[in-house]
C-alpha cells in the first residue's frame, strides 16, 4: 500500500509539472515590441506647448559590457528633443524575453534651475510584456546633499519603472503596450535659528515627472507623453532664502513615431 501511494504522489507531481511548463509556453509574451536590428530607425516630431523638435533615432551597433552584449542607438541631432530619444541614446539597451533593459545613468532633471541629478541605471527595465498591469518592475532610492544660495539643499528621489496596460489598437499600430517612468521627488533645506537647527520642505514629496511610453509590436516606441509638473512650498516669509527655479510649473511633451524603419 505504501508503494502504491508513493506511485501516486510521482505520478501526480509529474503531471502537475508538466501542466505548469506548458502554462508557461503558452502564457509567455515573446513579441518583440522594440526592433534592435541593424539599419533601423525611427523619426519623431516632440512638441509642448512652445517648443516643436525632431529626433532622428538609429541603431549604431552593439557594445560588450561585462560580459553582455548591448545595442548602441544615436540620433542625427547633437542633443535629443525628446526624453524618451535622450535616455535611449545616451545609455545603452538590450532586450531580454519581453524586456527592454537599459544600462547607463539618468542625467538632469529638465527644470531651469534645478540641482543636478544623477540616477544610476544598472539594468533598469523599461517594460516587460509578461509583467501584470501595474506591476513595479524597478524603484530606485537615494538622497543626495547640495550647496545652492549658501543653502544645503537635501534631495531626495526615488525613480520607479511600473507596467502599464495592452492594448488591441492604438492610433494605426496594433498590439500595444504601456509602461511609464516615474521620478519622485522630495527637496528639504536646513537653517539656524538662535543655535537650533531647523529643517525646511522646500518641495515636498511629488511626482515631478511621469513619462508614458507606448510601444508597438514589430515597431518599437511609438508615442511618449513627458509630464514635469511640481509646485514648492511658500517660503516667502522666510527672509534670506531665495530659490533659483520657478515656483510652479507644469509642462507636457508629446513626442510621436511620424516614420520608421526596420532592418533584416
Amino acid at each position: 500500500m505504501k508503494y502504491f501511494l508513493l506511485s501516486l504522489s510521482l505520478i501526480a507531481t509529474s503531471l502537475i509539472g508538466c501542466g505548469s511548463d506548458d502554462d508557461n509556453t503558452t502564457n509567455e509574451n515573446t513579441t518583440d515590441y522594440f526592433p534592435l536590428t541593424a539599419n533601423s530607425s525611427w523619426t519623431y516630431t516632440n512638441e509642448s506647448e512652445d517648443l516643436t523638435s525632431e529626433d532622428n533615432m538609429f541603431v549604431f551597433g552593439t557594445q560588450q559590457e561585462d560580459g553582455v552584449q548591448y545595442t548602441n542607438l544615436d540620433t542625427q541631432e547633437e542633443i535629443p528633443g525628446g526624453f524618451m530619444a535622450g535616455l535611449l541614446t545616451q545609455n545603452l539597451v538590450r532586450k531580454e524575453i519581453g524586456k527592454l533593459i537599459v544600462n547607463g545613468v539618468l542625467g538632469g532633471v529638465p527644470i531651469d534651475g534645478f540641482p543636478s541629478i544623477s540616477i544610476p541605471l544598472d539594468n533598469v527595465v523599461l517594460y516587460d510584456s509578461n509583467a501584470a498591469i501595474g506591476a513595479e518592475l524597478n524603484s530606485i532610492s537615494d538622497s543626495f546633499e547640495q550647496t545652492i544660495m549658501d543653502f544645503p539643499f537635501i534631495i531626495s528621489y526615488t525613480s520607479t519603472s511600473i507596467q502599464g496596460e495592452t492594448l488591441a489598437n492604438y492610433q494605426t499600430y496594433t498590439d500595444v503596450i504601456i509602461s511609464r517612468i516615474v521620478l519622485n521627488l522630495e527637496i528639504n533645506t536646513q537653517i539656524q535659528v538662535g543655535g537650533t537647527t531647523l529643517t525646511l520642505p522646500i518641495l515636498t514629496p511629488q511626482d515631478v515627472l511621469i513619462v508614458e511610453n507606448y510601444y508597438a509590436a514589430n515597431t518599437g516606441l511609438v508615442f511618449s507623453r513627458e509630464t514635469l509638473d511640481y509646485r514648492l512650498e511658500d517660503l516667502s516669509g522666510i527672509p534670506g532664502i531665495e530659490i533659483p527655479f520657478p515656483e510652479q510649473s507644469t509642462t507636457v511633451t508629446n513626442s510621436s513615431l511620424i516614420s520608421f524603419e526596420i532592418g533584416n
